[in-house]
């Protein structure tokens, strides 16, 4: 098991895409590996016949532990000749690894052997994408009774909607079992809810079930208890006035640049937050606990949390303090879409140095968040509500309609003294009441 390059331990096989008996090229697809945050595609360095698959779907493997063998009908390996990991090929030993039997993955140089190789079922191997097998497992859709339409027959995205709008998946087994009255009871609940309820009991009691931790779920459990045991994390609150933001956002949606385009208050949020951060650099700046040292960041890499079929995940908007509105708008268009449709690589969710969270998709006024580890601040968003609001001074002074939103900012106190959070919301929130302010920062 090779680390595909997010400095993994460990990798959870997903589905393999070749049987035992199999023929394989150089750079075919091997299986597909759930990582902490996404799921790659492993190919093979070398050509040959699949002797041995050495994971099953579902387990997971250490990183440098075997994960297949493959024969390429020449003597067994010496034993003192190293092996080589899937995507860590050296160049001038190729000619000699392909005349070779080779386990990918360190372990033993014995012959692997061939009798009786254990049969696969067709839907673990057939070419199904990614985003394609998760969605089927959403939908409880046997990707197996799906016919592919995509390059080599593969099953598409598209493909699984098809099946289950003509619910052609008749053999299909529901995404959670185990529950009386099907999936019924668990259609109102989230994606993540339905995977973690569903199934039968694991305890004698017969009502209580584990669920093993992995994936994106065990990463972000590491993540929250470090920010915790580390920083000096404060809260404040501010309630402001975006009803100017709100007729903003209606014009850049009515203009013909911004068609096709995520254009939602997020998108003026990233920008009032840019431009905040010019008078409050701090806010962008995390704090070195090995050199003991600030560290001051020129690049504003927006990290924008996002609630995906695998948890929670934070795609970064990177050198947002450079783009325009409409660079913003089409970044933030293209990096939810990748999240959503959970093809995000490790290249997408690292390097951030500020988060936002838009908690008012979900109803919420306010909340207390959790800094990422590697950052110093993050802004939530509250719900945006029509709600009655003083304007006007002195004899003009009356009550009306507005739209209204809370922020909440969390920042480690270590390096961010209060006058600067506050300043930096205050900042913001004057940015989202009067947006022509921004032509002052």
């Amino acid at each position: 098991m090779p680390d595909p390059g997010e400095g993994l331990t460990e990798g959870e096989v997903v589905s393999w895409r070749v049987c035992p008996g199999e023929t394989v090229k150089i750079n075919d697809v091997l299986c597909e590996v759930e990582t902490a945050k996404s799921i790659v595609e492993l190919p093979s360095p070398f050509a040959g016949t699949v002797a041995k698959l050495c994971a099953a779907p579902g387990e997971t493997v250490a990183v440098g532990k075997p994960l297949v063998t493959i024969d390429d009908g020449s003597d067994d390996q010496s034993d003192d000749e190293p092996e080589f990991l899937v995507g860590h090929v050296a160049a001038e030993s190729r000619r000699q690894r392909r005349r070779r039997r080779r386990t990918v993955g360190p372990g033993s140089g014995s012959k692997p052997t061939r009798q009786d190789p254990p049969r696969m079922d067709r839907s673990e191997h057939i070419l199904v994408k990614p985003p394609a097998r998760r969605l089927a497992a959403d939908l409880g859709i046997d990707v197996s009774q799906v016919r592919g339409t995509g390059p080599q027959g593969a099953v598409t995205r598209s493909d699984v909607k098809a099946a289950a709008e003509a619910g052609r998946s008749g053999a299909a087994e529901p995404l959670v079992t185990g529950v009386s009255g099907g999936d019924a009871e668990l259609a109102g609940l989230s994606i993540m809810s339905r995977r973690l309820l569903g199934g039968a009991p694991t305890e004698p009691d017969g009502h209580t079930r584990r669920v093993p931790v992995h994936g994106v779920r065990k990463v972000t459990a590491a993540a929250m208890k470090d920010s915790l045991d580390t920083k000096a994390l404060v809260t404040a609150f501010l309630t402001c006035d975006v009803t100017p933001t709100m007729d903003l956002v209606a014009r850049l949606r009515a203009d013909r640049g911004f068609k096709g385009l995520r254009v939602s208050p997020l998108t003026i949020w990233c920008k009032a937050v840019c431009l905040a951060m010019g008078r409050t650099p701090v806010v962008n700046a995390r704090w070195d606990d090995a050199a003991d040292q600030i560290v001051f960041r020129d690049q504003i890499n927006l990290g924008i949390a996002a609630a995906t079929p695998r948890g929670l995940m934070v795609p970064v908007v990177r050198n947002a303090q450079d783009m325009t509105m409409l660079e913003l708008a089409s970044e933030i268009t293209r990096i939810v879409a990748i999240a959503k449709e959970d093809k995000l690589q490790p290249a997408d969710y690292t390097g951030g140095t500020f988060s936002i969270s838009n908690v008012g998709v979900f109803g919420l006024d306010a909340g207390t968040p959790v800094v990422n580890r590697t950052e110093s601040a993050i802004l939530v968003l509250g719900t945006i509500a029509r709600r009655p609001w003083v304007i006007g001074t002195g004899a003009d002074e009356r009550v009306v309609p507005r739209w209204v939103t809370t922020m909440s900012l969390g920042f480690d106190h270590r390096l961010i003294d209060g006058e600067e959070g506050s300043t930096f919301l205050h900042d913001v929130a004057e940015i989202l009441s009067d947006p022509a302010s921004a032509m002052l920062y």
